[in-house]
């Protein structure tokens, strides 16, 4: 029988169409199971977020919210005892013409304020009171004062060939750390602080750096070093007032209070120096210590370089309870630098009015 191909094609329009039809339908229906599945999942991970969040309401993470960014605080830090600002009050007075040093201050430590002063913030050299700063960072910053430390010739010969003063260890000599802080306060060693800025800073200009961060942290304004023992520098200054400072916070450190109150102290025995080192303060050497001054001077340090000339600190407890720093620079003499001192605290502590001791 013939075949109407007409009538078959018709026939395979009509169910290709019957197919397409067939298959929208059940895409759309498994469309429509998905969207329950997926709602039905979504309800789910809902009911379980919300139990949880009951049961440890602290652990919940809160929804990020955009707000304008504000300044940050900043960070909480641990930083060493804040010293206090020293400024001059409606009571403090011009030091007269009695006191030789060009530059002078006289602090009441318990008080915190400046009692006396004269011309107190003006950079000048500070020459070997540098050391205080020096014995601070030192002792700050070594674990171990019984360790010791080889001297060499690197350390020694730059000292004598600048005619600095010196502590009097040998090369080769192993030394105590300990006995280097004496050797750089008593006698004002520069072969000590030499010894020092190795130990402790790797070399004279990393030793400074220490010295001037400390100085920053202390909020020192004028000060700035470049070495450790105070030899001329047209780049090593500060002021009586930023050095009142230093003696102030070193006086603080049990180790540096006892070095710079020291009268006389004798190094350990070595092959070198069998009966070891003994050096007196240049400091008490020219004081008798009955002084009538209405406070006793315990600690302190000299200083001298001819750009300099004669520089000094000091501290003393006074009669009357309260403790004292005088710090004095560009003085035309030894003692006079320290009559100066005496005769600071005879009139502005002792109240004193004549009766000075008398200058070179």
């Amino acid at each position: 029988m013939p075949v109407d191909k007409g009538s078959e094609c018709m026939s395979q329009q009509y169910d290709s169409g019957r197919y397409r039809q067939w298959r929208k339908k059940k895409r759309m229906l498994w469309l429509r199971r998905a969207g329950l599945l997926l709602c039905a999942v979504i309800l789910l991970v809902a009911a379980v977020a919300g139990t949880l969040a009951l049961l440890s309401p602290e652990e919940t993470v809160s929804p990020v919210v955009e707000t304008p960014a504000k300044p940050s605080a900043a960070p909480t830090t641990l930083e060493k005892p804040a010293v206090p600002t020293l400024k001059a009050d409606k009571d403090t007075v011009e030091m007269g013409s009695f006191v030789d040093a060009q530059y002078a201050v006289l602090v009441d430590v318990t008080e915190g304020r400046i009692v006396a002063q004269k011309q107190p913030e003006v950079p000048k050299y500070p020459a070997s009171i540098t050391k205080m700063m020096t014995l601070l960072v030192a002792v700050e910053n070594i674990p171990d004062l019984e360790a010791t430390f080889e001297i060499s010739y690197a350390i020694t010969d730059p000292g004598y060939q600048q005619g600095a003063s010196m502590a009097g260890f040998k090369n080769k000599e192993q030394v105590k750390l300990r006995d280097l802080l004496y050797g750089c306060i008593l006698p004002s060693g520069a072969d000590a602080t030499a010894a020092l800025e190795v130990v402790v800073g790797g070399s004279e200009e990393g030793f400074a750096a220490m010295m001037n961060q400390r100085a920053e942290e202390l909020g020192l304004k004028n000060t700035h070093f470049v070495n450790s023992s105070g030899l001329h520098s047209g780049d090593h200054y500060t002021t009586p007032l930023d050095m009142a400072l230093i003696l102030m916070e070193a006086m603080k450190n049990e180790t540096c209070r006892k070095v710079l109150t020291t009268v006389k102290y004798t190094s350990a025995s070595t092959p070198q120096n069998p009966e070891g080192l003994t050096w007196e303060s240049t400091m008490f050497e020219r004081m008798y210590g009955d002084e009538p001054t209405g406070a006793t001077i315990i600690g302190g340090k000299t200083g001298y370089t001819y750009e300099a000339k004669h520089t000094m600190a000091s501290y003393a407890e006074g009669d009357n309870g309260h403790d004292y720093v005088i710090v004095t620079m560009g003085g035309s003499g030894n003692y006079k630098a320290t009559y100066d001192h005496i005769n600071i605290l005879s009139r502005y502590v002792g109240g004193a009015t004549d009766g000075f001791y008398p200058k070179e």
